[in-house]
């Protein structure tokens, strides 16, 4: 979550000082933390994934899951016409893949049709055929976002248990010879990849290359400028249930330390597959739900009690269980493939890893 993914969604916005107030209150008080309606809606379609990435609490947490319905959608759509002068982009996507919700693309006409200027989603790309494309350059979508990890595409499937980088990366290629060939300007394609750490190696501003194996399948669609890339280490998500024996933490020392700033509770509302509004994308799991688009409006939650104690606790240093846990105002920390699994994918000794239906399909445990 992410530089190549998270930067897109960015607005102008006040920064967390209660300074920056949208109430008479211009002192340090509760109320100094309000903020304006946000820029940015992350949406939920689905919370199912097809897939249980190692490195991702989607695929390492058991949780309820779901496909968002008609009314919980039906709602937000009112609120984002209430709303529309505020708003500038629309991420249909949080922590599952949202092409298992069915009514994906209607839910992009009308977002679209109601006014927002940029509509957007990430997707691993499983669902993807002939059908799909045509239906998602016909759609109004602005961009979609792929993603595939690791230097080779054995790397990608261990990681990404169930995936087939292969098949992902032939399609996105008929994807964008579709949308070239039939003179669709829209949508914006990029593959964002995701690349584990050296031990050794110094972090600080830099970005990993794009890995040489993409690099070359993409060739041509790169000479054409039909996709671009966009490239993040591997970060220790909140909440993500790690398996010691295939990843280590690494802290970046180097990198920035405590930082009393978060864009994502000022900029951005995330609205969960079932109505639960939670602070940011780093919450997969649900564990702060600060309200329900079913019993309040946007605008009520976004300055409550609970929007506002968070506000103010960045602020100040006191960070809540699931902040102190984030790379955003602790210090930032990758995972670092351990030797032997390391050793197995460059020799291309594991072809994919077992997958747990339950965890798929989101069995409450």
């Amino acid at each position: 979550m992410v530089p190549s993914r998270k930067n897109m969604n960015r607005v102008p916005v006040a920064d967390n000082s209660p300074a920056h107030t949208d109430t008479k209150d211009s002192g340090s008080g509760p109320l100094a933390f309000s903020r304006a309606f946000p820029g940015v809606i992350r949406i939920e379609p689905s919370s199912l994934c097809t897939l249980r990435c190692l490195h991702c609490p989607t695929g390492t947490v058991k949780f309820s899951r779901g496909v968002m319905d008609a009314g919980t959608f039906a709602r937000i759509l009112e609120n984002i016409r209430v709303n529309i002068h505020n708003i500038r982009v629309v991420v249909l996507y949080h922590g599952g893949e949202p092409f298992l919700n069915k009514e994906f693309l209607t839910m992009v006409r009308k977002i679209k049709d109601s006014g927002v200027p940029h509509i957007k989603t990430d997707t691993n790309g499983t669902l993807l055929n002939l059908n799909l494309i045509q239906q998602i350059c016909e759609s109004g979508l602005d961009e979609i976002v792929f993603s595939l990890d690791g230097t080779s595409f054995e790397q990608n499937d261990t990681i990404r248990r169930g995936c087939d980088g292969r098949r992902v990366s032939e399609n996105i290629k008929k994807l964008a010879e579709y949308k070239r060939t039939n003179g669709f300007a829209k949508p914006d394609i990029f593959i964002a990849t995701t690349q584990f750490l050296e031990k050794c190696k110094k972090i600080g501003d830099q970005l990993p290359a794009i890995p040489q194996y993409l690099h070359d399948f993409f060739a041509d669609e790169i000479t054409r400028r039909d996709l671009s890339f966009r490239t993040t280490f591997a970060m220790k998500w909140p909440d993500l249930n790690m398996d010691e024996e295939l990843f280590e933490v690494i802290c970046d020392s180097e990198g920035p330390q405590i930082r009393n700033f978060c864009d994502d509770i000022i900029s951005t509302i995330t609205i969960r597959w079932n109505g639960d509004i939670v602070p940011c994308c780093y919450d997969l799991t649900s564990k702060m739900v600060m309200g329900n688009l079913l019993k309040e409006d946007i605008g009520t939650v976004w300055n409550n009690k609970k929007y506002l104690r968070l506000r103010k606790g960045i602020y100040e240093k006191k960070f809540c269980p699931l902040c102190d846990s984030c790379n955003i105002v602790k210090p930032r920390r990758f995972l670092l493939l351990k030797e032997p699994l390391k050793n197995w994918l460059n020799k291309g000794m594991i072809k994919n890893m077992e997958i747990d239906p339950e965890t798929i399909t989101g069995e409450e445990t």
